[in-house]
């Protein structure tokens, strides 16, 4: 609910109760038409760590299934920590995807769907503005991720991190190059 809904959720609900007139039965069915009157919109996903235990591929089809069931109504909102860089470059995917749907639409260019959506399903897509993804900086404060047209920036830590993993093993292969 929203919170106007809420409040006056609230208020009704004080109000059946507070009124002596009415027995407990009479209250119970009065509850039941007021909650009626509430939808319920909205859905908030949190979800810690989903990439635990799993392969890239797993991550990506775990992450299109959450984004998917986000998508299902406007008011869902979708949250995720995680330390994986995988699952930043499947949010990626995602928006880039939703990106070129519009282009294809836009030139009408329907025969690109097969192709675009076999890397992200139709369901998965998602609107640039409606990701935000935040990091952990140096000094421990949380700050947003810059985007480049739309797209989180590679210019994070857990690409940087991936980048010194990469430069080490580049090391490696030259000591091993050395003793030969």
């Amino acid at each position: 609910m929203s919170s106007d809904e809420l409040d006056r959720f609230k208020k009704g609900v004080a109000g059946i109760w507070s009124n002596d007139n009415l027995t407990d039965e009479q209250r119970r069915a009065a509850l039941s038409v007021l909650s009626s009157k509430f939808n319920k919109t909205a859905f908030i996903n949190i979800v810690e760590e989903p990439e635990q235990n799993l392969f890239p591929s797993s991550q990506r089809q775990v992450l299109n299934s959450l984004v998917a069931f986000n998508n299902m109504s406007h008011g869902n909102k979708l949250i995720i920590t995680t330390p994986s860089p995988y699952i930043i470059n499947y949010l990626t995917l995602a928006i880039k995807s939703e990106q070129l749907n519009r282009k294809i639409a836009e030139i009408n260019q329907p025969e690109l769907n097969k192709r675009l959506y076999d890397i992200v399903p139709l369901a998965s897509l998602l609107k640039a503005d409606d990701c935000v993804i935040y990091e952990i900086d140096d000094k421990g404060n949380i700050v947003k991720l810059d985007t480049y047209q739309g797209l989180p920036s590679d210019e994070n830590k857990l690409n940087q991190k991936m980048a010194e993993g990469n430069e080490l093993f580049a090391e490696l292969l030259e000591i091993e190059d050395l003793c030969q």
